[in-house]
């Protein structure tokens, strides 16, 4: 049985959500994985974002009434889809999409945000390799060249039943950001869900179309 605190916090935010988002009121989670996503590696972000002379807009896929505060605790423009229509409920007023991630990028356009962050979609909802690499040709669209792609799954057959990967290293770049305790592009997180963040960055513009120029003007001398 749930306790008063609880059913009061759920009743007020039925009235209204904007109303208990004034009142601070949260459903988060309290396991060590959500704890590292949202003190370490929001903190990042925000150290990232104040050092920005531009504004930041972070795109999360997937929302729920645990993840609904995080807009309080990100200095960013924050944005979210979820493909239930239900769970609008819980994104930011005009900043949320009920869709598909698979097809964000018609809905956003390319290179939209800064950091986009999927936590928690292998395994509930995105099931099998194809589908995940519909998600990260989504997510690589969205993002702006040199943009934070961060990923959080269960690393367990039964959650990612395919290499994970090798395939992420197919769309992004490796990166390990200047977290404590973080060493390398890969944080594992010491609990019960084998949870694991990967930081993954978006190539910038290649310089391959400024080399052929050169390599052209150098056999045009000869």
């Amino acid at each position: 049985m749930r306790n008063p605190g609880y059913l009061l916090k759920r009743a007020l935010f039925k009235l209204s959500p904007r109303f208990a988002e004034r009142l601070n009121i949260d459903f988060r989670l309290h396991a060590p994985n959500r704890v590292f996503l949202e003190e370490s590696v929001f903190g990042y972000l925000n150290d990232s974002a104040a050092a920005s002379s531009d504004d930041s807009k972070t795109l999360f896929v997937g929302i729920d009434k645990h993840n609904w505060h995080y807009p309080r605790l990100l200095n960013s423009e924050f944005h979210s889809l979820d493909i239930e229509e239900r769970k609008a409920v819980y994104g930011q007023p005009g900043r949320h999409w009920t869709g598909s991630a698979t097809e964000m990028a018609d809905h956003y356009g390319d290179d939209v945000f800064d950091v986009v962050v999927a936590n928690g979609l292998l395994g509930f909802g995105v099931n099998t390799e194809p589908d995940f690499r519909r998600l990260l040709e989504q997510c690589k669209k969205v993002l702006k060249p040199g943009g934070l792609f961060v990923i959080g799954y269960n690393d367990r057959p039964d959650r990612a039943p395919f290499p994970v990967l090798p395939v992420l290293r197919e769309f992004f770049e490796l990166f390990e950001p200047p977290i404590a305790g973080v060493d390398g592009h890969v944080h594992r997180v010491d609990d019960g869900f084998q949870h694991v963040f990967v930081f993954l960055r978006k190539a910038k513009a290649s310089d391959r179309p400024a080399l052929r120029t050169e390599l052209a003007d150098a056999a045009s001398v000869h």
